[in-house]
């Protein structure tokens, strides 16, 4: 199979890009969790609660009453799917920095999709302004989240198949 495969002149993700794709976000996601339950709360006093996020999004902008269980599975594919196909959409496209920048980058860029767009729409205040130190352990661990994700990526990706 060729590294990827195009529709109308935009690339596809090979398999195996994908598969990679996947591990990383994985790996990444894998770090958040553990990163907004346990020094989040330590330092911010509070952990970082992604599903509540969704299952506010769901209410505030559908009137949906989602369960916790499917609001963790819709982070979890957007951590470990979503966003890894939105990195590599962003690095193969546009204009790239190159490893670490590019992983930094997109997790940063992680934290305004949540914080700057999704939080408002869920009735949140914009960036969790009324929460400073929970916004910054958010943009660090998105700003991690996006280094490891990319990291596991980008060297699964020089490894021959």
């Amino acid at each position: 199979m060729t590294a990827s495969a195009t529709i109308q002149g935009f690339a596809l993700p090979s398999a195996r890009t994908l598969t990679n794709l996947t591990l990383g976000g994985f790996a990444g996601l894998g770090f958040w969790e553990l990163f907004s339950a346990v020094p989040t709360a330590w330092l911010a006093e509070f952990p970082l609660e992604p599903p509540e996020l969704v299952k506010s999004l769901f209410a505030h902008q559908l009137g949906l009453t989602l369960s916790t269980p499917a609001a963790k599975l819709l982070h979890f594919v957007t951590g470990f799917l979503l966003y890894p196909l939105g990195y590599w959409v962003l690095t193969r496209r546009v204009k790239s920095f190159g490893m670490p920048a590019d992983g930094w980058i997109w997790g940063v860029i992680t934290y305004f999709i949540a914080l700057a767009f999704f939080a408002p729409l869920a009735g949140q205040h914009f960036l969790l302004n009324d929460v400073p130190r929970l916004s910054l352990m958010s943009l660090l661990g998105h700003a991690i989240y996006g280094y490891v994700a990319a990291r596991v990526f980008e060297e699964l990706e020089t490894r021959a198949p």
